[in-house]
């Protein structure tokens, strides 16, 4: 019961969502007397289900629990669920699967599901005996808190209205990105941990943020009142959900400004990423307020920048859509390039974050 209490204790002290999954599989892996212990994520874009190696313990990690997942590439070995049989038919049945390998290995599956009882992931315990009646609790209970802790960790971090990622959480994923980029090109190609079928060429190697602007919104509160625009804002979270990757990183700022951080992409998908969201919500009926537009400007996240200079260069892009006409998509970089907006230029004495 202590050591139970003790990892209970690790589990809930944790503040992010790599240590919350980190700290869960070490749980069941020490409690459950496992030979090795996984999490493998569920991403579920248009027409596909694919599963992730998220985190792992096992013996060639020296029972330690390693994590695969930095919440933008993809996660290790990730493919279509259609190659992995037991995982396909563990989320079919809803719950807790068991079989046995070619090798004797009894293994066992629970599907964990979010805050929203959506598939969320499979935590797959492997060991030489099956679990018993007793054991198979405590994999539920550690299966369930796991779903606890990260319904809580969404709770803060999102949006009450929207329930895209809020500001805190934006800082937070952009302090990693910019920390995380590699000064060597040539290093930069392990560490996106993409699928072979999805491997990053040189060009695709960039993240990109854009913010996005609903045009004249003041004028939908003053006209429909503010019922009405915040459903406008809960539709337009919803088209972006839609339009996004399952990877993107979608966050309201407030008002009626909303903000998504790409994956590494080339800039042509980047761009055709923003002018298909773009394109969805002029094409979109929005109840009782008719057609509804955005203007987006977007920039490349580039090394030696700190997030106010990414975030400036993306608003002068689109304060440039909106002074052109609004319901337009334009980067900075292409603006710049056409002499239609002036380079930046960082001042001698801006305080320099990321070496």
């Amino acid at each position: 019961m202590n050591q139970l209490l003790h990892h209970v204790d690790l589990i809930t002290r944790s503040r992010n969502r790599g240590e919350i999954e980190a700290a869960v599989i070490t749980a069941a892996h020490v409690l459950l007397g496992a030979g090795r212990t996984e999490l493998h994520k569920l991403f579920m874009p248009p027409g596909d289900v694919l599963v992730g190696l998220a985190a792992e313990i096992a013996p060639e990690t020296g029972g330690a629990a390693v994590t695969h997942d930095d919440g933008f590439s993809w996660p290790e070995r990730i493919g279509s669920i259609e190659h992995s049989p037991h995982f396909e038919h563990c989320l079919a049945e809803g719950r807790r699967c068991a079989d046995t390998l070619p090798d004797g290995t009894c293994r066992t599956i629970l599907l964990v599901r979010d805050a929203r009882h959506e598939p969320y992931a499979f935590l797959s315990i492997l060991r030489a005996q099956p679990l018993t009646a007793d054991e198979q609790q405590t994999a539920a209970g550690l299966a369930q808190l796991l779903a606890n802790c990260l319904a809580m960790l969404d709770y803060s971090e999102t949006d009450s209205l929207t329930r895209l990622l809020n500001r805190k959480t934006f800082d937070e994923y952009l302090i990693k990105i910019l920390t995380s980029i590699p000064a060597q090109d040539d290093s930069f190609g392990d560490a996106l941990h993409l699928p072979q079928r999805r491997q990053a060429n040189p060009a695709a190697r960039d993240h990109w943020l854009g913010v996005m602007d609903i045009d004249h919104f003041k004028s939908i509160n003053d006209r429909f009142g503010h019922l009405i625009g915040d459903e406008v804002l809960i539709l337009m979270a919803n088209l972006m959900r839609e339009s996004f990757r399952a990877q993107d990183r979608l966050f309201r700022f407030g008002g009626e400004e909303f903000v998504a951080l790409l994956r590494p992409a080339e800039f042509s998908h980047a761009h055709a990423t923003f002018e298909r969201f773009r394109a969805l919500v002029e094409g979109h009926e929005f109840p009782q307020v008719g057609r509804v537009t955005v203007s987006i400007g977007f920039t490349r996240i580039k090394l030696g920048d700190t997030p106010s200079r990414i975030l400036d260069n993306a608003d002068e892009a689109l304060y440039w859509a909106k002074e052109h006409g609004r319901n337009q998509c334009h980067a900075f970089e292409t603006l710049v390039a056409e002499g239609k907006l002036a380079p930046r230029q960082a001042p001698e004495s801006e305080l320099v974050l990321f070496d």
